[in-house]
């Protein structure tokens, strides 16, 4: 028998070398992507600009342009298939059908194809959603049946599962921009512009969803009624098809080009050379240390999107009011036209929160409560004085308040709810977090539906500004600004978790002004050292714990490939 102190120093090198190994993969990632944003001509440095976030984003551009359809054309379905959409012969409320339906799809594939794409990776993640959305739009272009009954029970169907692939989209385009932004230099201190800029490529899905169905309108001449059933048949299923075309072409592009992430790939190789993937129960038991450790971010995250998804369905559902007292005989196309504008104003929105998410005076948390108090304060009004604004006298001050909540809706809380929840989570489970809080923010759509269908106008909105405020207490206390830190210190952070020694991490991660307050109030930034290797701004790469710091594992197995899943398990 060999002598147990010596099996003891055995151990605790092989302890340090695989925690080592780990860390220096984590670091590696950041020479694996390079990017020349500095080429000599402008247009080509605008083109190459644009193509950063436009090529990324088209998988939110075909889920908006086909998601907001259903708003656009219910005007159009209303007159075409009048009978059926009063109830004669078809269920009651048949646009909420479709929209309740299309919404359980996309929470169904929010937290399937989420929880999946951490373990298939980015880019196989991304070819399931595309595909899927592909199948699903097609199955609602070709929609038919021998009655109007039962065309519009296959289009309702097939409404789910186009909503799969809407709801993958979203963990996993959020999270592939993240990772890119992470392992690029020329990106990388400008995370948040770069994934809200894919985020971005929604508004414009949804504006010109809008533009087409005018487009196809106005070139049959169904400027007013009486309207051409045949035209209004043309105009649904050509629009969609219209947004088929760069739907098959997202799907080309990620089966045959997509890289895989290089971050995603690092860090698989990092829990690998912990022996993380031969543990047997260590999936759940990292389940166990996500709940213990980041519930408070999860909660945040997730109520944060639920209120405002809850405050956003509130604000859509008066869509049509302030039109129809401005022209009470308002055409099919003049309605569109006035969606139109507020989705123009609400993607200004868009940019507004791209080019300052980034700087030190907005920040993460600056800009959701921002969002959220403008909000409070815009739909209070609209409560407060809900009889006047309804007046013509003052519909043109309703008409500025509508306006102006939707660009405060995107320059906050729409892109930061889909911002932070991929931020805030380690790289192997950030795929499912963001999942969970899209899940939930949706649902909060669903619960709108049915409060907003039992209560009054004026009800509505003092629900909404109430919204707003629990959006600013909740933000406030669960979400910490992780503005300016390298997110791969909190991969650092999760490693350290994993082996059980979190207390031993001194990173960027637990710098107190990287915390939420809940998180401070729970100590969490207690261990917290300055790296005499890092910069002010938390860019650093530098490492943040040692693994000679940390003490050999409890218990000893004899072999060596055994001693490395005890690091982990134990």
């Amino acid at each position: 028998m060999g002598d147990p102190k010596a099996l003891d120093l055995d151990a605790e090198k092989a302890h340090e070398k695989t925690l080592q190994h780990a860390e220096d993969s984590l670091c590696s990632a950041m020479k694996d992507e390079t990017e020349d944003t500095r080429h000599r001509n402008f247009l080509v440095r605008f083109f190459i600009f644009l193509g950063s976030f436009m090529i990324p984003g088209m998988g939110m551009f075909c889920e908006a342009y086909f998601v907001f359809a259903v708003g656009n054309l219910s005007a159009l379905w209303k007159i075409e298939y009048k009978n059926c959409w009063k109830g004669i012969g078809c269920p009651q409320n048949l646009s909420n059908s479709i929209t309740y339906t299309q919404v359980c799809g996309i929470i169904f594939g929010q937290l399937v194809l989420g929880f999946f794409a951490d373990r298939i990776g980015r880019k196989w993640g991304s070819v399931a959603t595309a595909g899927t959305m592909v199948v699903g739009a097609i199955l609602i272009i070709s929609s038919a049946g021998p009655t109007e009954k039962a065309l519009w029970a296959m289009f309702t169907a097939v409404q789910f599962i186009f909503g799969i692939g809407v709801g993958g989209e979203y963990p996993v385009a959020s999270t592939s921009a993240n990772e890119r932004a992470e392992s690029s230099a020329a990106l990388q201190k400008r995370r948040g512009e770069t994934v809200v800029l894919v985020f971005s490529m929604q508004g414009w899905g949804n504006l010109v969803n809008t533009a087409v169905i005018i487009a196809i309108m106005a070139g049959y001449h169904q400027y007013h009624a009486p309207y051409s059933n045949h035209a209004l048949e043309v105009t649904w299923r050509l629009s969609y098809a219209i947004g088929l075309i760069p739907l098959i072409g997202i799907l080309l592009y990620r089966f045959i080009s997509l890289r895989e992430s290089a971050v995603w790939t690092k860090k698989r190789e990092a829990l690998k050379a912990m022996g993380g993937s031969a543990a047997k129960g260590v999936q759940w038991r990292k389940f166990g240390l996500l709940m213990y450790y980041y519930w408070h971010r999860n909660f945040g995250t997730a109520m944060s999107w639920f209120v405002w998804d809850f405050a956003f369905y509130g604000n859509k559902l008066f869509q049509g009011t302030f039109i129809k007292i401005i022209n009470p005989t308002a055409s099919l196309i003049q309605v569109l036209e006035w969606t139109l504008l507020n989705s123009a104003v609400a993607l200004v929105g868009y940019y507004f929160a791209a080019f300052t998410v980034d700087k030190p005076w907005m920040g993460r948390m600056r800009m959701q409560v921002m969002g959220f108090a403008w909000m409070f304060v815009l739909f209070l009004i609209c409560a407060v004085h809900y009889d006047q604004l309804k007046t013509p006298k003052y519909i043109h001050a309703f008409q500025f308040l509508y306006y102006f909540s939707s660009f405060w809706g995107q320059f906050g809380p729409n892109a930061t709810t889909w911002l932070l929840p991929a931020e805030l989570a380690p790289t192997e489970l950030r795929s499912m977090c963001h999942g969970f809080s899209a899940a939930v923010g949706k649902a909060g759509a669903l619960v709108a539906g049915v409060v907003f269908g039992l209560v009054d106008g004026r009800t509505k909105f003092w629900i909404s500004a109430f919204c707003g405020l629990a959006g600013v207490i909740l933000t406030l206390i669960t979400i910490p600004d992780v503005t300016g830190l390298d997110l791969r210190e909190g991969d650092k952070r999760w490693l350290a978790i994993l082996d059980g020694h979190h207390h031993l991490y001194h990173g960027d991660a637990i710098k107190p002004r990287h915390l939420s307050l809940i998180e401070r109030l729970l100590g969490y930034g207690k261990n917290y050292q300055a790296s005499d290797a890092g910069s002010d701004d938390g860019y650093s790469a530098a490492n943040t714990f040692k693994a000679a710091d940390l003490p050999p594992p409890p218990i000893v197995q004899k072999q060596g490939s055994e001693r490395a899943v005890t690091a982990v398990t134990h």
